[in-house]
């Protein structure tokens, strides 16, 4: 069927194409026709032409049809913060009103939308999914029952095509205000030992994000991992900032909280969070070997081969005053560097390794005192002992050193073989934990026998004896090996071992390794639950205090799920921010975004959709009154008419749509009209061309 003007519709007898072939040699005709005798031409052009209206089949059509109701869309924000101050009691009765009084116009159908988010509300989204659904020869007006605050607000500045007043209806309190923190700089990493720069600002802001001048500076309260640092009083609209010092790799909690505006909406943007991880530039590693043997480079292999640790690399082999005539100065290749090392830049290192180290004089009761007080600072000692430990000139021995040595050596070397084995401790510990293949690890031919004086064993031998112990002195760690025969692991003896995973584990753990601390605890999300996971050596782990999002606490039971390894979950955990202590250990967790753009800023405002107002010629209102809504006039206006709402009405266009009911075709003549046009105008033709047709008599 072939639409034509005036309502007239083609209904051919043969396909398109030989319609068209039959009009082309129809009119090729005519003019040959025309060529050789006009008068006959034009008979035979009416013949053509009878003859294509009646293959065409033209129609007259009518339709009869009804009118269609305009729509009225109603767009309820019900977000997260329609929550705060009964804005969402003020949107209920908004939208159940607006259904009320746009039904009473009459001829106009209401569709309510209800849209929103946890984490961010995102209106002009929401408002071009509803529109793209609708008829657009129906739509009469939208309705925005909203406080405002929307993610997507920079979208309302573009043209979204709607020809039909867009109509914003805020529910927050003109007399409202909020009191929020605002983290300005906040990196995310750092260097260990170096301060990072924090800065932030505090802001009082009022209905429409006016900004509020009428309080006394807020105090700030800062803590760094849990714990108090300072308070104090900061300006309001003011950038401030504090140096944050990372003395520990690792992640570095910072939290930010402004004291309680007195009336504000909510105090969850009063808190910011910056989670800082601190790494090592570079790991510093001092390594003195003292009497060569078969596993010397096993440790400088290992260290060299990791490309984050800067190694540092002496052996000993002879005291500087040897008296057998040797020069000073060829003694070694360079001047051993011991003041330098153990006095002007020990602090620099992160990790110090005597591997078969005996005294040999070169290092005198100053440098071993000076070690000592580097441990009890923050540094780190690991001895790899042989033999040499049980000897006058261990290590032992020396005054300075023995008080923060974890054992004490108690006789000869015991020379058997036998299998490391991992102790019930070091079952617990991270460092020996789930150490792979450990029931088919190779031997080892040699132990230090101790006397152990405190510390952890994590490793034995034999009858029990103490293979690796792991302690802590003041504020630095220190790891007592009691074999140098690791190396045969390395070698791949009796079937070897994991030396290369148990030397990084070590020496990892006493520079302070977070994810080798033994004890840990950890906030972390999983599928909308959170699960609270606690790590101790411990037989068992105590209670959980977790705090939650609104600012209630919970006493939280733990679980073993691993040896060491406690955990909890909390299903359908609210959204928000979650702390957690247990002792001296502190955690964070966020179900959700961290810092969830709803509740950033939750005043009320109509500044983001304005501009789709303003383009559609729709109207802004602020329809709160006490605890319900006080809508605007509702008219009904004619297409193209201008404007579409005042100070205290709001228009919704009459579109005049209309459904076809039915359709009537009817032939425009009968095909028999058709047919005898034909026919004559042949019949013209004819007469014409053979002179049959009466001519008018000449005038004498």
């Amino acid at each position: 069927m072939i639409a034509l003007p005036m309502n007239i519709v083609l209904d051919p007898l043969l396909p398109s194409w030989a319609l068209i072939a039959a009009a082309v040699i129809g009119a090729a005709f005519v003019i040959l026709s025309l060529i050789r005798n006009w008068k006959s031409g034009i008979a035979r052009l009416v013949a053509v032409a009878a003859l294509l209206a009646l293959l065409a089949g033209p129609m007259t059509r009518e339709e009869e049809t009804a009118p269609l109701n305009d729509i009225a869309l109603i767009l309820a924000d019900e977000s997260a913060s329609q929550s705060l101050d009964d804005r969402d009691a003020v949107a209920a009765d908004a939208v159940e009103k607006l259904q009320t009084r746009l039904e009473a116009l009459g001829g106009v159908d209401v569709e309510t939308v209800r849209y929103g988010g946890e984490e961010e509300t995102r209106s002009v989204d929401a408002l071009r999914q509803t529109v793209a659904d609708t008829p657009h020869q129906r739509l009469g007006a939208v309705f925005i029952v909203t406080d405002g605050q929307t993610a997507d607000a920079e979208d309302a500045k573009q043209s979204l095509n709607i020809d039909a007043p867009v109509h914003l209806l805020t529910t927050g309190d003109p007399r409202e205000s909020d009191r929020k923190i605002t983290l300005l700089s906040a990196p995310r990493y750092g260097i260990v030992r170096q301060s990072v720069r924090v800065s932030f600002r505090v802001d009082d802001l009022g209905a429409e994000g006016e900004p509020l001048t009428d309080a006394n500076p807020p105090i700030v309260t800062l803590r760094i991992g849990g714990e108090e640092i300072l308070s104090e009083a900061v300006p309001v609209g003011a950038e401030a900032g504090f140096d944050a010092p990372l003395d520990r790799p690792g992640q570095t909690i910072i939290e930010l909280e402004v004291a309680k505006r007195s009336g504000e909406l909510t105090t969850r943007n009063n808190i910011a969070v910056l989670p800082i991880t601190a790494v090592r530039d570079r790991l510093r590693v001092l390594l003195i070997s003292g009497e060569p043997h078969p596993g010397e480079r096993v440790w400088r292999n290992l260290l060299k081969s990791d490309p984050a640790v800067d190694l540092v690399h002496f052996t000993i082999l002879r005291p500087i005053d040897k008296n057998d005539g040797t020069p000073v100065d060829e003694l070694a290749l360079i001047p051993f560097p011991q003041d330098e090392l153990f006095i002007d830049k020990l602090d620099e290192f992160d990790l110090l390794i005597f591997d078969r180290y005996a005294y040999r004089g070169v290092l005198s009761s100053f440098h071993f005192d000076n070690i000592a007080r580097f441990v009890d600072g923050g540094g780190a000692v690991l001895i790899a002992a042989g033999p040499e430990y049980n000897s006058p000139l261990s290590l032992s021995t020396r005054r300075n050193l023995s008080f923060i040595l974890p054992a004490l050596p108690a006789g000869a070397a015991i020379e058997e073989a036998f299998r490391p084995e991992i102790s019930d401790l070091g079952q617990r510990h991270p460092v020996t934990a789930d150490l792979p293949d450990a029931d088919i690890w190779g031997r080892w031919l040699r132990l230090m026998p101790v006397t152990k004086l405190r510390g952890r064993t994590l490793m034995q031998g034999p009858d029990g004896e103490p293979l690796l112990i792991l302690d802590r002195i003041g504020e630095g760690r220190i790891g007592l090996l009691l074999s140098d025969h690791v190396w045969l692991w390395a070698r791949g003896f009796d079937g070897g071992g994991p030396h290369a995973e148990l030397l990084r584990r070590i020496a990892h753990w006493l520079m302070k390794e977070p994810e080798l601390e033994e004890e840990a605890l950890d906030l972390s999300a999983q599928d909308g639950d959170l699960i609270v996971e606690r790590r101790t050596i411990e037989d068992a782990a105590p209670p959980v205090t977790l705090a939650f999002p609104d600012g209630g606490e919970q006493e939280v039971t733990l679980s073993e799920t691993a040896p060491g390894h406690f955990t909890a979950r909390i299903a359908d955990a609210p959204r928000g921010l979650y702390r957690a202590t247990s002792g001296d250990l502190f955690a964070i967790g966020v179900i959700g975004v961290e810092a969830a753009p709803e509740f950033q800023n939750v005043v009320s405002t109509s500044a983001q959709l304005a501009p789709l107002a303003e383009e559609t010629g729709g109207g802004v209102f602020r329809i709160r009154r006490d605890d319900g809504a006080d809508l605007p006039e509702l008219r009904r206006l004619r297409r193209g008419t201008t404007p579409r709402a005042g100070e205290n009405w709001a228009g919704i266009l009459e579109r005049g749509a209309a459904r076809v009911q039915n359709v009537k075709d009817a032939p425009l003549a009968p095909a028999l009209f058709w047919l005898v046009i034909l026919a004559l105008s042949l019949l013209a033709a004819w007469a014409i061309e053979g002179g049959r047709l009466p001519r008018r008599p000449k005038q004498g």
